[in-house]
């Protein structure tokens, strides 16, 4: 910020223009004259906040929180939405060059200040992709169910379906990280804690949420898929009625003969005069403005119903998932006495499985279920009888664990 250099000054800055900072956090701009209200009249003061970096003040435009100030304050309160996948991979870049410079350097006060910087920003992956596995879950629910049209919807649902597999991307470019050499050597007590606490619950908790997530997006994407279906074949249908070829060309008659349908049915509607005093007062004022976006709702619904739709579009394609219950299959699991992989293939699903199938149901078990089971490439990576060989690749001989 502007000719702040230190953060005793900016602590100042910041509680002397508290008033007008809280207002244009909550109201996210405001005028001049507003915003001297809020500070007693003092217009000195909104000047001098403009000056000082913290608000944005342009001729002919409402006033704004700096975007600098804003990121802040949103990031502290972690309220904002942003999906900011690329802080992840920034970070683990910069730890990659940490390590590198920790490795190499003598001096021992170096080599302090690296291993700091090396722990800040484990801390910050761990909060960032806690926070956007968080958010993405809130803005999929949110968004399909706020979503005016369907077009709308389904852009925004195969955005965070992109977001969420770069997302379990970063998760495992920063386990693969966590491997490395340097995690297990450097004799550092803070350093361990906050590697496995990165490990084993921000990682492994983020990657359940997001493997969970995307199954509900592929629902949410077959469900935009059916409304799309639905809406264009009654598009279909009001354009064969208003050519007077509806009973002609469809079945419509006979199909209404035998629904009895509510939905069918004249709505009852009843109407009452609202008292004019009662409108002019803030109850009053909430009715008025609901009228008004249900009014404009209905434009907005009119106005798509009227656009052309390609016809060519009606029979879309549609993702499908297999659902596993992962409980069930776990139980069947620990009721025999082969390993994971053999059981996994031997396995009735119901329906024909791909290799590459299995092999993700198989690696999706082990993490579940990583607490209960033993797996014996952890004893001896070398010894052939802890491992399992499929089409030349090399898999973890898993059996559940001997209860003690």
């Amino acid at each position: 910020m502007a000719d702040i250099q230190t953060a005793d000054e900016l602590i100042r800055e910041l509680y002397r223009h508290r008033k007008v900072i809280n207002h244009l956090f909550k109201r996210k701009s405001a005028s001049f004259d507003e915003l001297t209200e809020i500070a007693d009249g003092k217009e000195k003061e909104i000047l001098q906040a403009k000056a000082r970096g913290m608000i944005s003040l342009q001729e002919g435009e409402p006033a704004r929180l700096e975007e600098r100030l804003l990121n802040f304050v949103e990031d502290f309160l972690e309220i904002n939405e942003d999906i900011r996948n690329y802080e992840v991979d920034e970070s683990i870049r910069i730890l990659k060059k940490n390590i590198y410079l920790y490795e190499i350097d003598e001096d021992s006060r170096e080599r302090e200040r690296y291993l700091h910087r090396i722990k800040r920003y484990l801390m910050s992956i761990g909060r960032v992709i806690r926070k956007n596995a968080g958010t993405l879950n809130n803005l999929v629910k949110q968004e399909y169910k706020t979503a005016s049209s369907i077009e709308l919807k389904r852009v925004k649902i195969e955005d965070h379906n992109e977001q969420a597999e770069k997302l379990l991307g970063l998760i495992k470019n920063a386990e693969e990280l966590l491997e490395n050499a340097f995690f297990r050597v450097v004799p550092d007590e803070g350093l361990r804690m906050i590697v496995n606490e990165l490990k084993g619950t921000h990682l492994t908790m983020a990657r359940h949420n997001l493997i969970a997530l995307r199954q509900e997006i592929v629902r949410f994407i077959n469900q935009i898929a059916e409304l799309d279906r639905q809406h264009k074949k009654i598009i279909q249908l009001k354009k064969l009625r208003d050519l007077y070829e509806l009973e002609v060309r469809t079945n419509v008659e006979e199909v209404f003969a035998h629904e009895n349908a509510l939905f069918f049915d004249t709505q009852l509607r009843f109407q009452t005069h609202l008292d004019l005093e009662y409108l002019r007062g803030d109850d009053g004022l909430d009715i008025i403005e609901r009228v008004a976006l249900r009014r404009q709702h209905k434009i907005r619904m009119q106005l798509q119903a009227e656009l052309d739709i390609d016809g060519d579009l009606l029979d879309p394609q549609q993702q499908t998932m297999l659902h596993v219950d992962f409980a069930k299959l776990k139980r069947a699991f620990f009721l025999q006495d082969n390993d994971l992989l053999s059981f996994v293939k031997s396995y009735d699903f119901g329906e024909k499985m791909d290799e590459d199938q299995l092999i993700k149901i198989y690696c999706q078990v082990a993490l579940i279920f990583e607490d209960e089971m033993d797996f014996g490439l952890a004893e001896n990576p070398f010894d052939p009888a802890r491992q399992v060989e499929e089409n030349g690749k090399q898999f973890a001989f898993i059996r559940p664990k001997e209860k003690k």
